[in-house]
Formats: structure tokens, C-alpha cells, sequence
């Protein structure tokens, strides 16, 4: 009995895994973070997303038996940005603003 219950706590146990990612282009408004997490709305699996145009950086808290680091590579693309996984402590340099992403005052909300 007491192997069963073992057996199935672990069979439920979440694997959660953290994923730390920049874009290609890079986000430099809020509007591009929300493009960001928008792709993510319907991926099962995701516990957070965090996204932060000062570091560059989206950080994904997910379930890896619900979801893969492949398949969150990949919904990057379907909201028109490519990733790259970050190296542990990798910092990057904002790049000049390019954002074409406008407001109703034809800012960018940056």
C-alpha cells in the first residue's frame, strides 16, 4: 500500500523548470512585452512569464511534463520574435531604439 501511494505522488509531482530567454528583435515597449506573453496564452504547462526590457530578458516558470523548452522556443516565433537562451549570469546590451510598435499618439509607449 505504501508503495502505491509513493508511486502515485510521484507520478504527480510537477517538474517545474525555469527558462530565461532573450528576443530577436528585441522588446523595447510594453506593447512588445505583451506580444511576448500573448503567444504564451494558450501553452499548457506555464506557471509565470516575466518579461523585462531593461535586462531583455523573458523568464518562463514551466511544467516540463506539460509543456517543452522546444515548444516554448518555438511560440516565440508565432508573435514575430526569435529566442535565444541565456547563459547563466549572460547580461545584454539594449540595443537603439527601433520599436515599430505605436500608440494612439504615435509613441511608443517605451
Amino acid at each position: 500500500m505504501l508503495f502505491m501511494l509513493m508511486t502515485a505522488t510521484m507520478m504527480n509531482a510537477k517538474d517545474i523548470r525555469t527558462l530565461v530567454v532573450t528576443t530577436n528583435p528585441q522588446m523595447h515597449c510594453t506593447r512588445c512585452e505583451n506580444r511576448v506573453k500573448e503567444g504564451f496564452k494558450d501553452v499548457k504547462g506555464i506557471k509565470s512569464i516575466e518579461t523585462s526590457v531593461a535586462d531583455q530578458t523573458v523568464t518562463i516558470q514551466y511544467n516540463a511534463k506539460k509543456t517543452s523548452e522546444e515548444t516554448l522556443m518555438n511560440v516565440f516565433e508565432t508573435s514575430g520574435f526569435k529566442a535565444r537562451k541565456l547563459a547563466p549570469g549572460e547580461v545584454i546590451q539594449k540595443e537603439e531604439h527601433k520599436c515599430t510598435e505605436k500608440n494612439a499618439e504615435g509613441g511608443c509607449g517605451e
